[in-house]
Parts: structure tokens; C-alpha cells; sequence
């Protein structure tokens, strides 16, 4: 083995446990949430914030730090990205009260920009083996989230929600530590001045539409907060892309997403973020709901839904980590198509077993298996396809399309499980989670009648800065 394999062995694997860290965050918070709120004493409805406040911070950070990984480096901008988690993370742990807890949190938020900037930093170590890099980075992250969700759950019986706090921030540290040691800087770098104009629109006007689809269900779809939300939202947006196409050094070149088949990848990516994000937490109520009150679901509790939701994420790791062989052996678009055939036979499989807990869990590893695929492969595709320089906004667009995308998503199908509930009660009714299944099942039909365009809509790789065998592998015939 060459020395340079050596190094990009060691790339890695440090940046794959980064990866793990980060998916371990981010599903750390959610299981202590009723401990959480005890001891800042705070209503479950406040509650509500602890996601919120991560979730709009991520939008507004990623895209301004992707932008200055390109410009001054990616693996300086990911150490940064490390120390300021790492800050936050402490800050949860010892916040005397609820807004310095949410302060932690909104520092926590510039993890969010962490894959993006590895991706970029794959693509320039890793060469025409980034594929399969990014697709065991991917799959790193999934097991993390599972290992957070099953690590938290131990260590609320034997340790006090302080101790449980701090240790993402060691897992942090250590990250910080190891990336620092022995993952190399990339070389090329973004010209021009930051468009900290462009940063501000992008980030508010994300952020305001994401507030007004948020509080669409509790304030009422018509509520003059939510249509000026998530109007002005639009609004800058609107000016933002206005603005982007008047200045010589743009936040994002907009060429990328009209000639450069970005814009049908983030579309790809939006759909799957729509029918995955927005559905996640459907699926967990449904675990949760008691079948002698409701008459449906399992009545499990916390450890048994994270039991119970295991083989998604582990299904997810084997399947990202094995992306890129299939799509070189079998074509990017059949794979892509074999992935949104099998997200729609977990959805399907959803319905049909919502009555049998083992079938149920079993349509998991079916569901992790698509999903796999589809987050190994399309960031892949949309780093590929940016000039070096741009690798960073490349991806932090890929994660801010899913994010807002999943987002939406997840207050359309509150306002249906709201809009459908049992007589008497505001429990959602059966035909509320059916009809949310029906809807992902619809989406991922229409992935599966978007993804043959690929070659006419998506793009070519970047070619000077792309080896041809990976150039070719998003444009291959499908077998």
C-alpha cells in the first residue's frame, strides 16, 4: 500500500469518527427532553425550542461556513466547526437555565456544516475513491445516531443529566484532536470576498420560512404571523437570488444549480428529505401509542422504540458504505431507482404490518437499506459536479435542501395527524398515520419517474478536478 493510500486510509477513519460523534449529537437530546424540561423547569410546548433552535441555527451557519471552508480551508473550518460544538455542547450541560440551554444549543447548530465540509475535503484526499469515502462517512453518521439513541438510553439509569450532557463534548474534543494530528488541509481555494450580504438573505429568509411553516399547525395556516413568516421568507429569498446574479464573488454561483445539474440533484435530494425527515418522527408516535386507548400502535417506551427503530441506522451503515460499488457496477440511476422501489415497500410494508410489531420493526431494514443508498449517492453526485472551490457551498446546499425540505414536510404532516383525530379527543386516528405513509409512498413514486432524467437534467462531473472513472459514474447507462 502506497503512502498515499496510507494517508487517505487515515482520512478516513478520523473523519469517519467525527461522523459518528456528530450522528450521536444529534439524536443525544430527544430521549432526555422530559429530564430536560424538569430540571430547567420549562413546559413540554418550550420544549419545542430545544430542536427549533438547533434546526434554525443549522440553516443559517452551514452555508456561511461551508463558504468560508472553501475560501480558507476545509479542514481549518471543520476544526472550528469542532471547537464551537464542543463549547455548546459544555454550555447545555451546565446552563443554569432554559435560555442558556438554548444558547448551547444554537452554538451546537454550527454542526450542521461538518459533512459538507468533509465531503470537500474526500473529494480532493480520496480522489476517484470519494464515493465509497463519502459512503462509509454517511453511513458512520447513521450508526451514530443509533448508538446516541441506545448509549442515552443506558446512561439515563445510571448516571444524573450532567454527566449525560458532557459527553458528547469529549467525543467532540477527541474529534478536534485527531483531525488536527493527522487530516491533511486541501489545497484549492475559493477567490473573492464573502458575500456576507448573500449569507444574511439566504440565512433569515430560510430561517423566517421555516418559523412560519412551524407554527403553521399550532397558529392556524392563515394567522398573519404565519403568512408573514413564511412570505418575507420568500421575499428575501427571492432578493437573494436577485442579488447573486449582480456580484462577481456570489455566496452561491447560481450557473451551478441552472447548468450544472445541482439544482435537479437538490431537487432529488428535497423529495427524499420530504418522505424520510418529515416521516421520522410520525413512525416513533406510532411505536409509542397505546393500542388499549387508541387502538393502534405497540405502547412501547423509550428504550423499546430504540430498540425498535435500531435496524433503520444499521441497515442504513452496510448499504452507504456499498453505494458506490452498485452504482459502478450496475449504473447510479438503477441504483437510485432500486432505492426509491425500496422506500416505498417500507412504507407500504407500514401499512400492511401496523398491526404486527415484528413486521413491522423488520420493514426498518428494508426502509435503512434505501435510505442508505440515497445518502451515500446524492451528495456524491452534487460535490462532483462543483468546481474544488466550490465543494463546500456544494454540500451545504445538499444539507440545507433536506433540512428545509424535511422541515416543511414535518409541519404538513403535523397539520395532517392534527386535522385527523379521534372523536373527543386530540389524539390523531389511524387514517391520520395512513394517510401520512400513502403520501411518502407517493413521493417516492415520483423519485423513482425523476431519477431516469439524470443524465439529461443532472449534470456532469466537474472533469478537470474529477478522475474519469468517477466522472463517469453518475452519467452511466443504467444495466
Amino acid at each position: 500500500m502506497s503512502p498515499r493510500q496510507v494517508g487517505v486510509l487515515a482520512a478516513v477513519g478520523f473523519l469517519a469518527f467525527s461522523e459518528v460523534t456528530s450522528g450521536m449529537l444529534q439524536s443525544w437530546y430527544v430521549p432526555l427532553l422530559p429530564e430536560i424540561g424538569h430540571r430547567l423547569d420549562v413546559s413540554p410546548a418550550q420544549l419545542n425550542w430545544v430542536l427549533a433552535s438547533y434546526l434554525l441555527s443549522t440553516v443559517i451557519c452551514v452555508p456561511v461556513l461551508a463558504k468560508l471552508g472553501d475560501k480558507y480551508g476545509h479542514r481549518r473550518m471543520v476544526l472550528i466547526v469542532l471547537g464551537a460544538v464542543s463549547v455548546g455542547t459544555i454550555i447545555t450541560a451546565v446552563a443554569p437555565t432554559f435560555g442558556v440551554f438554548l444558547l448551547g444549543r444554537i452554538i451546537q447548530g454550527t454542526l450542521g456544516a461538518l459533512l459538507p465540509l468533509e465531503l470537500a475535503i474526500l473529494r480532493e484526499r480520496a480522489g476517484a475513491s470519494s464515493g465509497r469515502a463519502i459512503g462509509i462517512l454517511v453511513g458512520c453518521l447513521g450508526a451514530g445516531a443509533a448508538a446516541g439513541t441506545l448509549l442515552v438510553g443506558l446512561l439515563g439509569i445510571h448516571a444524573n443529566l450532567t454527566v449525560i450532557l458532557f459527553v458528547p463534548a469529549v467525543l467532540a474534543l477527541v474529534s478536534l484532536v485527531t483531525i488536527a494530528m493527522f487530516v491533511p488541509e486541501t489545497s484549492s481555494r475559493a477567490k473573492g470576498s464573502i458575500d456576507w450580504t448573500g449569507s444574511a438573505l439566504l440565512g433569515t429568509g430560510l430561517a423566517a420560512f421555516l418559523v412560519g411553516i412551524s407554527n403553521g399547525s399550532n397558529l392556524g395556516w392563515t394567522s398573519p404571523t404565519v403568512l408573514m413568516a413564511i412570505g418575507g421568507g420568500l421575499a428575501l429569498l427571492a432578493a437573494f437570488v436577485v442579488m447573486e446574479k449582480k456580484i462577481s464573488s456570489p455566496l452561491v454561483d447560481l450557473t451551478l444549480l441552472t447548468k450544472g445539474g445541482v439544482g435537479f440533484l437538490l431537487l432529488l435530494t428535497g423529495l427524499f428529505g420530504l418522505q424520510f425527515y418529515g416521516a421520522a418522527t410520525i413512525s416513533t408516535l406510532y411505536f409509542a401509542s397505546k393500542p388499549d386507548i387508541v387502538g393502534y400502535g405497540f405502547g412501547l417506551d423509550s428504550m423499546g422504540i430504540a430498540l425498535a427503530i435500531t435496524p433503520v441506522p444499521l441497515a442504513l451503515m452496510v448499504s452507504s458504505s456499498l453505494a458506490d460499488s452498485l452504482a459502478r457496477r450496475l449504473g447510479t440511476r438503477t441504483v437510485l431507482q432500486i432505492a426509491a422501489l425500496l422506500l416505498s415497500i417500507w412504507f407500504v410494508g407500514l401499512i400492511a404490518f401496523r398491526h404486527n410489531l415484528t413486521g413491522f420493526i423488520s420493514m426498518g431494514l428494508i426502509g435503512g437499506i434505501g435510505i442508505g443508498l440515497f445518502v451515500a449517492l446524492l451528495p456524491a453526485l452534487v460535490i462532483s459536479r462543483a468546481r474544488p472551490e466550490d465543494s463546500g457551498i456544494a454540500g451545504a446546499l445538499y444539507n440545507t435542501s433536506r433540512t428545509v425540505a424535511g422541515a416543511t414536510a414535518g409541519a404538513v404532516f403535523t397539520a395532517i395527524m392534527s386535522g385527523m383525530v379521534i372523536s373527543g379527543s386530540k389524539l390523531p386516528s389511524e387514517t391520520a398515520f395512513l394517510t401520512v405513509w400513502s403520501v411518502c409512498i407517493g413521493v417516492c413514486v415520483l423519485i423513482f419517474l425523476l431519477v431516469p432524467f439524470l443524465n439529461k437534467l443532472g449534470g456532469k462531473a466537474y472533469q478537470p478536478d474529477v478522475p474519469e472513472q468517477l466522472a463517469n459514474i453518475p452519467v452511466r447507462e443504467s444495466s
